[in-house]
């Protein structure tokens, strides 16, 4: 059992200080250095990557938010209407968040800057697994989901805080800590000759079976309880999404060949028989 812990949020002047909000802009940084790093290794040129984070990632948050308010709790934007989808910073859907990011990612390098997609793409989703681990994170340290009750070992104390409220899962924490595993998996494969896109395919097979039934833990007996679709929430069904999606990438890089991209970012057959000396005479 894990005990309860709730940090206060501080100050500096007018700025507050909340453990939600420094970990996720710590989990922004590691990710946007981690991805910079990787792009420089694959000869992407470091501004394309690093704007096109920034860009991915403000869609993210818009996304996210949106579906917070449309899929989650219609009944703010019954209450608020237009206003309280503008409040982006109240409230956040993981799964509107990698929607929206797709949106701003494909957006970015097909129209905005046009660039070899894949291989930029895949720079980027290396990334986010261990950006992840610090977005999870932040919403565990603020428990913002919490689950059903529990006897499990990874369970949180909320009896101890909120009496009635007993042992429960903290989703927030089971998917920070998976994160970490979906990155010791990239990590591990990272200098392997793989298609541009395999990392897409990677987090696709790996996070969304887990998330899907990882959401039959959310709770169903609180106030602040999830709302469902014909008995599943948003996030399974766009887990189903998720899924297909990665199996369609997989089923494109079948076809394709692995690529370098040059530091122009364009694109180059690997074909190294084309960079061999010719036969001596």
């Amino acid at each position: 059992m894990i005990p309860y812990i709730q940090i206060p949020t501080k100050h500096i002047g007018p700025i507050p200080l909340d453990p939600w909000g420094l970990l996720v802009t710590a989990g922004f940084v590691l990710g946007l250095e981690i991805a910079r790093a990787r792009g420089i290794k694959q000869g992407l040129d470091v501004r394309d990557v690093v704007d096109g984070i920034v860009f991915t990632v403000a869609m993210g948050f818009i996304g996210g938010h949106l579906v917070h308010v449309l899929g989650y709790h219609p009944e703010k934007y019954e209450a608020d209407g237009i206003m309280s989808l503008l409040r982006v910073w109240e409230g956040f859907s993981s799964f509107g968040g990698f929607l929206g990011a797709t949106i701003g990612n494909v957006l970015f390098y097909r129209v905005i800057r046009p660039r070899p997609y894949m291989a930029h793409a895949d720079v980027v989703m290396y990334a986010f697994p261990f950006a992840w681990i610090f977005g999870r994170a932040g919403c565990a340290i603020v428990h913002d989901h919490i689950g059903r009750k529990t006897d499990f070992f990874l369970g949180v104390d909320f009896e101890s805080k909120f009496p009635g409220m007993g042992i429960r899962h903290d989703l927030g924490l089971y998917e920070s800590l998976y994160a970490m595993v979906i990155s010791a998996v990239f990590f591990s494969v990272r200098n392997r000759n793989m298609k541009p896109g395999s990392f897409l395919v990677i987090w696709a097979f790996m996070y969304a079976p887990v998330r899907f039934f990882m959401d039959f833990l959310r709770n169903d007996d609180l106030k602040n309880q999830d709302v469902r679709w014909a008995s599943l929430t948003p996030a399974q069904w766009g887990c189903m999404v998720m899924l297909a999606g990665g199996a369609a990438v997989a089923v494109y890089l079948r076809g394709q060949k692995p690529t370098v991209v040059a530091a122009n970012g364009a694109d180059q057959k690997d074909d190294r028989r084309e960079a061999l000396p010719p036969p001596a005479q």
